[in-house]
């Protein structure tokens, strides 16, 4: 038995092939939306000509003259080059020169990334004719008053200078948002380290702060279950209102990270027209009681611990086989992560409670780290290897002639609700 899982983001974007013994018994999971077409350009244009809830770009365009085009940072999916190339058109038809045009990544609090990754992201040609700059939650902001929930609305200063504002993301689920997209490019995309801690902290409770008191309910286990009623998405769209933003361009993806569907229009209701399709598109059938359990961190491998969640399939005292090949390890988190043995961020989140299901986790990668910025699993039961064959050597040992092993090719945007 062999089953193939996508591999390498960003990193050539391969497949890893998994063998396991003829008599075992393996299920390949995969989400509903996956084998989509992917969109051409004739939809890519016609959704920045048609937008939801607000004017064409070409339209908003007219009579503006400095342009911040926000994208999102590597640790989402997203092929912006596959849509920038339309987006600059329009923009040109309307009189922008390319001289007013600039980049902003929306790293948060993620940290920075570099030439070789903006390349990526955005393709040669804009790195070559537009400056692209990271964001630095810790300075250079324009304040512009509070939201009703009380978070102050600091944002990058470069993007408050443009007269238009355009973000290009993807809405895939996330753990505390329920759904990524929309607003959430703005707030904690650009904004100031106070905004972001104001929000997933004050506002969410995500902390280590969650031991003494709870989540807020909208953002406990909010994976691809909630969207509108979540207290931070709420937050991040007054936000986004307040700051200007004139139009969002969101995609959704399949397991190889292409794009599946185009939403472009205003922040929150094309954002809202992008969840009702993305509930089914990436729902995934699961099956319970697994003796092992293969997750595997793809479109999100640099923030793997989103791949925990297959192992509440797992049978108590299961194996849990978590697959993270990531060549740049975890993202640096200036929030949730840490800084030293015993030095933390401000809202230092603790590997999940929901990984002492397993008996013993497998952490696979080929890029090992001895203490990632964000945890992943803890280090009392977990075995680490290099390769698939000593996962499959650590199984055998195990589970001998008989498993049911389920795999989830890329758990860090499939959603079990």
């Amino acid at each position: 038995m062999e089953a193939t899982i996508p591999q390498l983001a960003w990193f050539g974007d391969s497949e890893l092939k998994l063998k396991f013994p003829e008599e075992w018994n393996v299920s390949v999971q995969v989400m509903e939306g996956h084998g989509k077409k992917s969109v051409d350009k004739e939809e890519i244009i016609y959704a920045l000509k048609n937008p939801i809830g607000t004017k064409p770009l070409g339209r908003l365009a007219r009579s503006k003259k400095d342009v911040a085009i926000i994208f999102d940072d590597m640790t989402r999916p997203t092929k912006a080059y596959e849509v920038l190339p339309h987006v600059i058109n329009e923009l040109r038809k309307a009189g922008i020169k390319d001289d007013n045009i600039r980049f902003v990544c929306a790293n948060g609090s993620h940290g920075v990334f570099d030439r070789e990754d903006f390349v990526k992201k955005l393709g040669e040609r804009v790195v070559e004719s537009y400056p692209v700059f990271n964001h630095n939650p810790y300075a250079n902001f324009v304040y512009s008053g509070r939201t009703k929930y009380g978070t102050p609305v600091e944002v990058n200063a470069e993007v408050m200078a443009c007269d238009l504002k355009i973000a290009l993301g993807c809405i895939v689920p996330h753990p505390y948002f329920g759904y990524g997209g929309g607003a959430k490019i703005v707030l904690p995309g650009i904004a100031s380290m106070r905004s972001i801690c104001y929000n997933h902290g004050d506002l969410g409770g995500l902390s280590t702060a969650q031991n003494h008191r709870k989540v807020h309910p909208s953002c406990d286990l909010a994976y691809g279950r909630v969207n509108e009623e979540n207290i931070l998405r709420l937050d991040s769209e007054e936000a986004a209102k307040i700051v200007g933003l004139d139009m969002i361009v969101n995609v959704l993806v399949d397991l190889r990270r292409n794009s599946t569907d185009i939403f472009a229009g205003d922040v929150i209701k094309a954002q809202r027209e992008g969840v009702e399709v993305a509930k089914e598109h990436y729902r995934t059938p699961v099956l319970s009681e697994a003796d092992v359990v293969i997750s595997n961190a793809y479109s999100k491998a640099s923030e793997a611990a989103i791949a925990s969640w297959p192992v509440l399939t797992l049978k108590e005292g299961g194996d849990f086989v978590l697959i993270v090949n990531a060549p740049t390890g975890q993202v640096t988190h200036y929030v949730h992560g840490r800084w030293g043995t015993e030095v933390f961020g401000d809202l230092y989140l603790a590997p999940p409670n929901t990984l002492n299901r397993a008996g013993r986790i497998i952490l696979f990668s080929e890029y090992p780290e001895r203490q990632p910025w964000l945890e992943l699993v803890p280090p009392e039961k977990t075995v680490k290897v290099k390769t698939w064959e000593e996962v499959m050597e650590e199984l055998k040992n195990k589970h001998k002639h008989k498993a049911k092993v389920v795999v989830y090719p890329d758990a860090t945007i499939q959603k079990p609700f």
